[in-house]
């Protein structure tokens, strides 16, 4: 398995504290069966610059990079980053928030409202090279509320990551997105080992459960095709359908 998204990354956002908690949730990892991980701290334009932002990231790499978990353990690592969404974007060049040697760059929403001009970044994005993959759709209520807001930005050529614990948790959207062929990722989003621990062999078993293993291993595909930098063959999704209030 292959984590994309997570904040292992000692000291530098609201993930791991430190490198001792850095050493808890690299074995955790390793416990979950994950074998390559990409460090995706949060970046905010508006909060930090992105030289500043760089310079933190690789600092908090070379400390975790000391640990024996991640020296010794045969994990493979990229960075990366959680960009929160600004229209900000299309006015920087973006290679260094991609993932390592690749065009795909995490994007998070604001949780409150559908932030303006969403749907002309994501695709000036797209026309610039880069391949948004939206961060944990499950949070945003916008989407919840119309889903055919979200197949829209499939459609246009964003991949849709869900978190572990929504499915863990059997959160209905995110089961419907699944079913829909609307969500292609699944990470875990750790950030300390309390309550937001690795968890992707727990969510995985649930989604052999649910739906059998062939969506184990589509899910383990687009993964290992994102880890590398290979274009994801996404399937057409299906489009939501509201009958009698309900999103079918």
């Amino acid at each position: 398995m292959l984590d994309l998204h997570c904040h292992i990354l000692p000291g530098i956002d609201d993930g791991s504290k430190n490198s001792e908690m850095s050493s808890i949730l690299l074995k955790e990892e390793l416990k979950q069966g994950v074998k390559a991980i990409v460090f995706t701290p949060h970046y905010n334009v508006h909060r930090i610059s992105l030289e500043e932002f760089l310079r933190r990231r690789e600092n908090s790499f070379n400390k975790l990079m000391q640990l024996p978990e991640a020296k010794d353990s045969g994990m493979k690592f990229k960075l990366g980053a959680e960009v929160y969404f600004s229209t900000k974007l299309n006015e920087m060049e973006l290679d260094d928030l991609c993932f390592t040697d690749t065009n795909y760059i995490l994007v998070e929403f604001p949780t409150d409202e559908k932030p303006y001009g969403m749907t002309h970044t994501l695709v000036d994005m797209i026309n610039r090279g880069y391949q948004p993959i939206l961060a944990h759709v499950e949070r945003y209520p916008y989407f919840t509320a119309d889903p055919t807001k979200l197949y829209d930005l499939v459609e246009k050529g964003c991949i849709v990551q869900v978190n572990g614990g929504s499915v863990i948790e059997g959160n209905k959207i995110v089961m419907k997105y699944i079913k829909w062929g609307m969500a292609q990722l699944i990470c875990s989003d750790c950030h300390n080992p309390e309550n937001r621990a690795p968890n992707l062999r727990d969510a995985y078993t649930i989604i052999k459960k649910k739906f059998g293993e062939e969506y184990v291993d589509w899910f383990d595909k687009n993964a290992r095709d994102v880890f590398q930098g290979r274009y994801v063959d996404l399937p057409q999704p299906k489009m939501p359908k509201k009958v009698m209030g309900m999103w079918f």
